[in-house]
C-alpha cells in the first residue's frame, strides 16, 4: 500500500472540543472530521468524497483497484460506499454512541433506541455485509481491496468500543454469526499493514480505557 507523499496529516482532539474550536470551524463550518483541505485552498468534508477525490487527484500515487476506471468496477465500488452510509454507518454509530463514547463522556445513552432501533439494524446490516457484499468475493467490490473495504473495515473496527459497554453484545458477538466478515477484516488489515494497525492505535487505546472503566465484559 502506498502512501501519498503530500498530504500531511493534522488531528483534531474531539473529546476534547477541537472540532468545536473557532480555528477549524474557520476551515470546517460544518464542525466534522475527516475534512480535506488542499494547499490552493480548496476543501472537502465527508470520508467517501476525500477517497474519491485523492484517487482521482493523485492517479499516479494510487494503484488503480482502489478507485477503477472501468465503469462497472467502479460502480461496485461507489455502490458499496453509498449502502454503507446508509445502513451499516446508521446502525453502528447510534449503537456506538449510547453504548459506549456516551459513557466515556460522562452520561448515560439512549439505550431504549439502541435496543428498538440501532442495535437490530446494524445486527441487520452485518448481516447484508456478510452475505451480499462478501458472498464469493474477497473484498467488497470484487477480487481486489478498494476505497469501499476502507471506509467499511474502519466502521466495523470501532465495534470493538462495545467491549466496554455494560450490557449488549461484545464486539466477537456481533461478528461470530459472520465468518465472512472476520475472514475479509483479517484480509484488509494484512492488504494494509503497517498502516491499518497504525490508525487504529488510538480505538484501542479508547477500547481498552472503556473496558477498565465500565468493567465491559471484553477482554484486554
Amino acid at each position: 500500500m502506498n502512501e501519498l507523499a503530500d498530504v500531511q496529516e493534522e488531528r483534531v482532539n474531539i473529546a476534547k472540543g477541537g472540532t468545536k474550536a473557532p480555528e477549524f470551524r474557520a476551515i470546517n463550518p460544518l464542525g466534522k472530521v475527516p475534512y480535506l483541505l488542499e494547499a490552493d485552498g480548496f476543501g472537502t468534508p465527508e470520508s467517501a468524497a476525500i477517497l474519491r477525490y485523492l484517487c482521482a487527484t493523485r492517479s499516479g500515487q494510487v494503484a488503480d483497484h482502489w478507485w477503477p476506471q472501468e465503469p462497472r468496477a467502479r460502480a461496485r465500488v461507489d455502490a458499496a460506499m453509498d449502502w454503507y452510509g446508509s445502513t451499516l454507518r446508521v446502525g453502528s454509530m447510534v449503537t456506538v454512541w449510547n453504548r459506549a463514547i456516551s459513557l466515556s463522556m460522562g452520561f448515560a445513552g439512549n439505550d431504549r433506541l439502541v435496543q428498538d432501533y440501532s442495535l437490530p439494524a446494524l445486527q441487520a446490516a452485518l448481516g447484508m455485509l456478510n452475505n451480499y457484499w462478501l458472498s464469493g468475493r474477497p473484498y467488497v467490490a470484487g477480487q481486489e481491496v478498494s476505497i469501499a473495504d476502507l471506509l467499511l473495515a474502519c466502521e466495523v473496527e470501532q465495534l470493538r468500543l462495545l467491549d466496554g459497554a455494560a450490557q449488549g453484545p461484545t464486539f466477537a458477538a456481533l461478528l461470530e454469526p459472520h465468518p465472512a466478515v472476520r475472514a475479509w477484516l483479517q484480509r484488509v488489515s494484512q492488504q494494509c499493514a503497517p498502516h491499518y494497525e497504525d490508525v487504529h492505535k488510538v480505538l484501542h487505546i479508547a477500547r481498552r480505557r472503556l473496558v477498565e472503566r465500565a468493567g465491559g465484559r471484553g477482554k484486554l
